[in-house]
């Protein structure tokens, strides 16, 4: 009788399809980056990984929440009797220079990268800005990205070339708040630097990280003879720490907020299920990655195209790499694109 029973009471959970970490294939010799990976579906993303046997790197800017993440993952590691490992590695996504020096540190520490999963991110917080002179929510959970992911990609499409095909992945974990974007296409640094609501900051966000997936696939992996995939996910509605930003943001009608989505949501756990699936599904294979290249999906195994009109504008995907390229020279010194 138990067998038949769901292993969740989580609304949001039951509501979705699954990927449950035991269908993760043996990662053994390969390497995979998560940013955020200390609290979280990032934190879950990187145990999920590790536990089966992945050599996982994450990065977070607190160094209290990033040690004991590490040190929590290593302890289940060895209780388990993985072969797989953890390293933390502390970045503050806030200061561009910081993160494309630390980077380019990253990109020789390494000799391979099969899974990256750009996942760190500041959630419905309210308006702010950052030391570049940027608003911060478009800083971290893009332009940060933005550098990470092309400056890795030279030593992604090395990986591609001896990796089992198909198997090398960027993952994008962005999330159905992009529908409430403003209108706006992320024409200039003025447009991001407008004061605004929380949930719209955020929103346009997550709405960037779609388009930037599917630009990435059209400027630079299009002609790879060994193919790197580039999908963007939806956790689904997650009971995290992110959650916290609602009663920053909106007082107390934020905290009800809050609370509710807590009662309704998924597990962490359960919320990294659709970016592992991105990851790692041996479901996405030779002879059908072309289905999933590009493209944004609200659940594992889930149906590709639902995403706004907006999401799927070419104009808006245009504007927002010139954007992160032209900031990427205003900040760095150097036009990465």
């Amino acid at each position: 009788m138990s067998s038949v029973l769901p292993d969740t009471a989580n609304p949001a959970t039951l509501l979705s399809k699954r990927f449950r970490p035991d269908k993760i294939p043996d990662l053994s010799g390969r390497v995979a980056l998560v940013t955020g990976g200390s609290a979280g579906i990032g934190y879950w993303d990187a145990a999920a990984l590790a536990h089966h046997n992945a050599t996982v790197h994450i990065v977070s800017a607190n160094p209290d929440h990033g040690k004991e993440a590490e040190a929590d993952i290593a302890e289940a590691l060895k209780q388990s009797g993985s072969k797989g490992s953890i390293k933390w590695h502390q970045l503050d996504l806030m200061h561009l220079k910081k993160v494309d020096e630390w980077v380019k540190g990253f990109a020789n520490e390494v000799d391979r990268l099969d899974i990256l999963i750009a996942n760190a991110g500041i959630g419905q917080a309210p308006f702010g800005m950052t030391d570049d002179g940027l608003e911060r929510h478009f800083e971290v959970n893009n332009l940060a990205h933005y550098v990470i992911v092309l400056r890795l990609l030279d030593l992604m499409k090395k990986t591609a070339r001896f990796a089992p095909p198909t198997t090398v992945r960027i993952v994008m974990q962005s999330s159905e708040m992009h529908r409430f974007a403003p209108k706006g296409q992320f024409a200039s640094k003025e447009e991001i630097n407008e004061p605004g609501d929380g949930v719209q900051l955020y929103g346009r966000t997550k709405l960037g990280l779609i388009v930037f997936a599917r630009e990435l696939v059209r400027r630079k992996l299009q002609d790879s003879p060994n193919p790197i995939l580039a999908i963007s996910v939806h956790p689904g509605m997650v009971d995290t720490e992110v959650q916290k930003a609602w009663g920053e943001t909106y007082g107390v009608l934020g905290t009800i907020v809050d609370k509710l989505s807590r009662l309704a949501g998924k597990s962490a756990e359960e919320g990294a299920e659709a970016s592992l699936w991105a990851a790692t599904s041996t479901d996405i294979s030779v002879d059908n990655w072309k289905d999933y290249q590009g493209k944004y999906y609200t659940e594992p195994y889930g149906k590709p195209d639902q995403e706004t009109n907006q999401a799927k504008d070419a104009t808006v995907a245009t504007n927002f790499w010139k954007l992160c390229a032209d900031l990427t020279q205003e900040i760095l010194g150097e036009r990465l694109e």
